[in-house]
């Protein structure tokens, strides 16, 4: 009798073992986000506790850890974890991530805890260095002036949206405008 109750007992922890877990993160938002290294901008990550039937699950504790060295990440707190509680919708977010200056991937590593159930999950981000925004400020600011340098010359030809004054032409200057398509590259 005592052998069948011990098979029991065995058979159940086995059952139990390879249950589902009765907590599980899902990653809703910052899975994959490329972080802006150069001006610590980047995508907080946010996620979502469920428990075995799929109920979001409201009060759990949820801790974000990025990595101590290389490219990594702080948030709101200025340091490199965060603990926060999952809300009414069973979402918790790690509020004000700020990349560091390191050019590369790193993971967060999340677990959410209740009542002794844990689990975990991983989101993916990268830090990058785009290039400074200085080269490309000047072409857009040299497109308007064309634009409109165009636009007026249309304007000024077809007598469109100008009273009869404004396209009377002054003897005392001269210049011609041809149209054309216009060309861009680097600075000189």
């Amino acid at each position: 009798m005592k052998c069948r109750i011990c098979v029991l007992v065995l058979t159940a922890a086995v059952i139990a073992a390879g249950a589902p877990p009765k907590l599980h993160i899902v990653v809703v938002e910052g899975q994959g986000a490329i972080n802006n290294a150069r001006t610590h901008t980047g995508r907080d990550p946010v996620v979502e506790v469920r428990d075995g039937d799929n109920n979001a699950i409201a009060g759990v504790t949820v801790t974000f850890q990025a990595p101590a060295n290389g490219a990594s990440a702080v948030f709101a707190t200025g340091n490199a974890t965060f603990i926060t509680q999952t809300d009414a919708s069973g979402r918790a977010a790690a509020h004000g991530l700020r990349p560091n200056s390191v050019k590369g991937p790193f993971q967060i590593h999340v677990t959410a805890s209740l009542e002794g159930e844990t689990d975990s999950a991983i989101v993916n981000q990268t830090n990058a260095l785009p290039a400074e925004g200085k080269s490309s400020k000047k072409i857009w600011i040299a497109v308007l002036v064309a634009g409109a340098a165009a636009g007026g010359a249309v304007a000024a030809t077809h007598g469109k949206g100008s009273s009869p004054a404004a396209t009377t032409t002054s003897t005392s200057q001269s210049g011609t405008i041809t149209p054309g398509s216009p060309s861009f590259g680097p600075p000189h």
